[in-house]
Parts: structure tokens; C-alpha cells; sequence
């Protein structure tokens, strides 16, 4: 139970710095790295966490009714030759992948990054 409670405790520090900007997940995620709570995968714990925040974005976005995302993604989706809600999934990457990296660099800044080679950092 404490384990889903940081884990949407860290999707709502995605959420609310993704709404200053997609920089902050970069930010948001060094520093989760850098603090590491004792959790199992803080690395995959933010990237998925990036992307549900992420995630709900969109959704809300998208509940909204003004229709703007929806004919974006509609004349993406021409130009790519993708489905519309595949670009929803592709956009999911970009945060995932930034929580990814960025939390890993912390974690070996913080000197708690051990690779599964056995080299030390």
C-alpha cells in the first residue's frame, strides 16, 4: 500500500511540473533518483510514473471538449500513417524515456546505481 502511495505521490510531481513544462520531468526525475526512496525499481518507477502523469493529461485534454488535441492528432496520425490513438501512445514515450534517463543519472550521482555486470560504479 506505501508502494502505490509514492508511486502517485510521484505521479503528481510529474503532473504538476509537467504543467511549468516538459522540462520538469527531466528535473523531477534527477531528483527522485538523487533521494531514492526505498522502493525496488526507482528507475522504472518513474518512467512509468512520467508517463501516467503524462497520461492524464491528455485524457483531460482530451475530455475537454475543445477538440483541439483530437484534430491534431488526426492530422498527425495522416501524415505518419498511424491511427490517431496510436500517436496518444507513441506521445507516451517521450516522458518515459526523459524519467528513465534522468532518474538513472541521479541514481548513479547518488552512487546507488549498480549495474548487473557486477562493475562498480
Amino acid at each position: 500500500m506505501r508502494a502505490l502511495a509514492g508511486f502517485l505521490l510521484l505521479a503528481a510531481a510529474f503532473a504538476l511540473g509537467s504543467w511549468v513544462g516538459w522540462w520538469m520531468v527531466p528535473a523531477v526525475a534527477v531528483l527522485w533518483g538523487l533521494l531514492r526512496p526505498a522502493v525496488r525499481r526507482p528507475i522504472l518507477s518513474a518512467a512509468l510514473a512520467a508517463a501516467a502523469a503524462w497520461a492524464v493529461w491528455l485524457t483531460v485534454d482530451s475530455l475537454r471538449g475543445q477538440g483541439a488535441a483530437g484534430r491534431l492528432a488526426s492530422q498527425l496520425g495522416s501524415v505518419m500513417h498511424l491511427p490517431a490513438p496510436a500517436l496518444f501512445f507513441v506521445t507516451l514515450l517521450f516522458p518515459a524515456l526523459l524519467g528513465w534517463s534522468a532518474s538513472a543519472l541521479g541514481c548513479a550521482a547518488a552512487g546507488r546505481f549498480h549495474s548487473r555486470s557486477g562493475d562498480a560504479p
